[in-house]
């Protein structure tokens, strides 16, 4: 397993990236750009939970609104929902 030495925008070019409404049921990244590495989410305005697994509006990393998230490596397996009883989107750039 590779070791994490820098920020997501940091290993390599733009490979895409894709807008998802976060609500009540969890949902995975729908369009994980090919040849991607890493990924730079961004919460919208409304309180999330991510989690490697299913996540549920109680259990999860909770992310609030506005924040920001770098993932790497594992973009399959991470799914979110919404933690409270509004919808938020989340906005994903692609880096790779």
């Amino acid at each position: 397993m590779s070791q994490q030495k820098a920020a997501a925008s940091a290993y390599g070019v733009l490979k895409g990236d894709e807008e998802l409404v976060v609500s009540s049921t969890a949902i995975a990244l729908a369009s994980i750009a090919t040849g991607a590495l890493t990924g730079l989410i961004t919460n919208g305005a409304e309180p999330i939970r991510v989690r490697w697994g299913t996540p549920t509006a109680s259990v999860g990393h909770y992310l609030n609104p506005y924040s920001v998230l770098e993932v790497f490596n594992s973009m399959t397996n991470i799914k979110f929902i919404r933690a409270g009883s509004s919808d938020s989107t989340i906005f994903v750039t692609y880096f790779g």
